[in-house]
């Protein structure tokens, strides 16, 4: 198609179906979804642990991990920790629920940590090292309703 130029008087071919628009369709298409795969992959991010807050030293040999605080809970990993010291974000009594006991030790708490594998998951207190029968380890922050700050919860 032409037409007369208003500035010159000459002939000018006027742009349209060619070679280039589909290229300019695909061009705009793509720049779409590119826009909707970011705004998706923003979205979906996976839950992030908040930093580990301390460690505990793990006295026992082959302690399974777990995906929460019960040994009816599947495992985290196959990893098993022996006298290792892991990072710990918090502990929580977990009540008779969680209560695990090994010969003369027993504990409803347990501990949030990170596998040298780096698996988060869940070990009951009795496996950890300078506690006592039935109450938390030193080591890692205790979850507290009354105290926001320590949330067993990832974020």
């Amino acid at each position: 198609m032409t037409s007369t130029s208003p500035r010159t008087g000459g002939r000018r071919q006027q742009a349209g179906p060619g070679p280039r628009s589909p290229f300019r369709a695909l061009r705009s298409l793509a720049g779409v979804l590119v826009a909707v795969v970011s705004i998706l992959v923003s979205v979906a991010q996976p839950a992030v642990a908040h930093p580990p807050s301390g460690s505990v030293y793990v006295w026992a040999s082959d302690v399974r991990v777990r995906t929460c605080q019960s040994t009816a809970c599947d495992l985290a990993t196959t990893e098993r920790l022996t006298r290792v010291t892991v990072q710990a974000y918090c502990q929580i009594d977990a009540g008779e629920r969680g209560r695990v006991t090994d010969g003369p030790y027993t504990n409803t708490y347990w501990v949030q940590i990170i596998t040298p594998g780096r698996t988060l998951g869940w070990i009951s207190a009795v496996y950890a090292g300078g506690g006592s029968n039935n109450s938390p380890v030193p080591g890692a922050p205790v979850d507290s309703p009354t105290d926001p700050s320590i949330d067993c919860e990832y974020v």
